[in-house]
């Protein structure tokens, strides 16, 4: 796979999940290497309160 390609499905992923509104994504581009994109749910899902509920 190209690097076109790659980034094409990488933006892709990224516009469907904005386009569904269950997730916060924030882009930030830093000077230094870092995390560019977080993703972040909306809301709790089930499968969340679970986890987090057996591993605190």
């Amino acid at each position: 796979m190209k690097w076109k390609e790659k980034v094409d499905e990488t933006a892709e992923k990224l516009y469907d999940l904005i386009k569904s509104d269950k997730y916060d994504v924030e882009v930030h581009f830093p000077k230094k290497s870092g995390k560019t994109v977080q993703v972040k749910a909306k809301r709790p899902t089930s499968h969340t309160k679970k986890w987090l509920s057996k591993n605190r």
